[in-house]
């Protein structure tokens, strides 16, 4: 990849042959910020890093709380489909309810559908506008669907079904720009060696959405959940708007170097020196800093750019077939069909509460194992957990087959996904794909997974009619066991990488096998 573009070399050179005084006005006023933001006062250069310095976390934790809110909502929304579907058949609380199956299926379908246009979107704004504003439109178009949710309460008819239809495209539109814009933040102002935990936050606050969700559900109506969903969208799309910084990398790609070292300055500390950092950022810059749509084609063309996005396309692809989506979306459904007493409550605690447990847990264990062993271990789970519900699924009408055991093969998936493939893809798709198309690369990754979510729920019950429930569980058990020879052979490992060692690395690699190539061309 090019270096920084000629206009910033040559601002550089000129800036060492200045006098000293101008040579520091880059520096940002080490009082003024030392006041501002707490740090202590420090007479060391920022260039002059201390070996034993490490960078500050609270700025990096506090952007991370307020961002993985994006997260949260998204898990309501996603939590939202089984208590509101239930409501709206009559069960509730609801005067309106859902007589069609189909306009079930189309309420199921919007959320994937509407995330995919959301990403769409979001992988242009976030490289032509900048990180930070497209977490504030992700807020806003979160609002307006929660909004139109809430107002079929005054609707009756048609006008009823068409403002929730609505409602549910605009959250899922949200949910699109969140699934690409939060991890993407948080992967490129986290430091290295905690970047993982960072970014892992994100699927900790979803799967805690999803459990709030599911469980208020039981007892309040939809429309009260999206009050609350409303609330939550404003309390933190407004904190984003007025405390947040843009991404350094963004800023540097825009070559507005002066204020990306400000905002690294601002995350990590006085007492850290961030100009080997802001040097590492520079070096990966691209030579026009803002690519157009052709310029971003052409990069495609490159072997180092389309083969870890290939990468990270291959693993959604993995991550969409585990079944995770199919079964959050209808557990209840399954549950009652099989028997199982106390289904809603069993939902929640199964799905919604395991998932959030072991998010934690995976989140912790990232910076600690790796990515790799964590996908490893998660595939092994599913595949286990999978098997065991399809034969649940064969047997439960016989005697000696008891609900328990659908209740702990669905509590040991959940888990088992929550550890790795739930924790670990966003993580990876926003460390691999490079920063001059990242944007772009990582856009594209999650249009396609959420084409793939919208392919397994919207066909589920298609499926399962064709080969059976547990014929449903044994096909998504297969492809867990394909997701985990595609890890073992081909996933990298990035634990405690830069995001530019991890771009050198694919760089190296294929320079490596493009020489071998050469030389046997060569020796033929």
């Amino acid at each position: 990849m090019p270096l920084v573009s000629e206009p910033l070399l040559v601002a550089e050179q000129s800036e060492e042959q200045s006098s000293s005084q101008d040579s520091e006005s880059l520096l940002l006023p080490m009082n003024s910020y030392a006041t501002s933001y707490g740090s202590v006062q420090s007479d060391k250069p920022r260039s002059a890093r201390d070996t034993n310095a490490k960078p500050r976390l609270l700025t990096v934790a506090y952007s991370c709380l307020v961002v993985v809110q994006s997260w949260l909502v998204m898990g309501l929304s996603i939590g939202f489909t089984s208590p509101v579907l239930t409501d709206l058949e009559g069960n509730g609380n609801s005067t309106a309810p859902l007589d069609q199956i189909k306009y079930q299926d189309l309420f199921s379908l919007l959320l994937p559908f509407g995330a995919m246009v959301g990403t769409l979107i979001a992988g242009w704004t976030v490289d032509k506008f900048g990180r930070k504003l497209s977490l504030v439109v992700c807020g806003t178009v979160y609002a307006v669907g929660w909004l139109l949710i809430i107002l079929t309460l005054l609707t009756k008819g048609w006008k009823f079904k068409v403002l929730l239809l609505a409602g549910r495209f605009f959250g899922g539109t949200g949910v699109g720009f969140a699934s690409l814009c939060a991890p993407l933040y948080l992967a490129e102002i986290s430091p290295s060696q905690y970047r993982g935990s960072f970014v892992a936050m994100n699927e900790l606050a979803l799967t805690i959405g999803v459990f709030i969700g599911q469980l208020t559900g039981n007892y309040i109506s939809y429309y009260w959940l999206a009050v609350a969903s409303l609330v939550v969208t404003l309390l933190y799309t407004v904190p984003i708007a007025v405390t947040l910084k843009e991404t350094p990398r963004w800023l540097v790609t825009q070559g507005k170097v002066k204020e990306g070292r400000d905002v690294l300055f601002w995350l990590r500390g006085a007492e850290y020196g961030i100009d080997q950092e802001l040097s590492d950022i520079k070096e990966q810059c691209d030579s026009e800093n803002a690519l157009n749509f052709l310029q971003i084609l052409n990069e495609f063309k490159k072997r180092s750019v389309y083969y870890p996005v290939l990468l990270a396309m291959v693993l959604v692809f993995f991550q969409s077939f585990t079944g995770i989506e199919v079964i959050v979306f209808n557990i209840k459904d399954i549950f009652r069909k099989t028997n199982v007493p106390y289904p809603g409550i069993m939902a929640s605690l199964t799905t919604g509460g395991m998932q959030a447990l072991f998010s934690f847990v995976g989140a912790r264990l990232l910076d600690v194992l790796g990515r790799r062993i964590l996908l490893i271990t998660s595939s092994f789970l599913n595949i286990i957990s999978l098997t065991a519900l399809g034969a649940y699924e064969m047997f439960y009408y016989k005697p000696g087959c008891y609900p328990e055991f659908a209740i702990i093969s669905v509590a040991v998936f959940v888990s088992g996904f929550s550890i790795g493939w739930g924790n670990v893809t966003y993580v990876l798709i926003s460390e691999i794909i490079p920063l001059r198309v990242r944007g772009a690369g990582v856009g594209l990754v999650t249009v396609i997974n959420w084409a793939l979510i919208s392919i397994t729920t919207g066909l589920f019950k298609n499926y399962q009619e064709i080969v059976r429930p547990w014929g449903t569980f044994w096909s998504f058990s297969f492809m867990c066991i394909c997701g985990l020879i595609y890890v073992a052979i081909f996933i990298p490992e990035t634990k405690g990488k830069s995001l530019e060692e991890i771009e050198n690395s694919f760089k190296t690699n294929i320079s490596v096998m493009e020489e071998r190539q050469t030389n046997q061309t060569i020796n033929t």
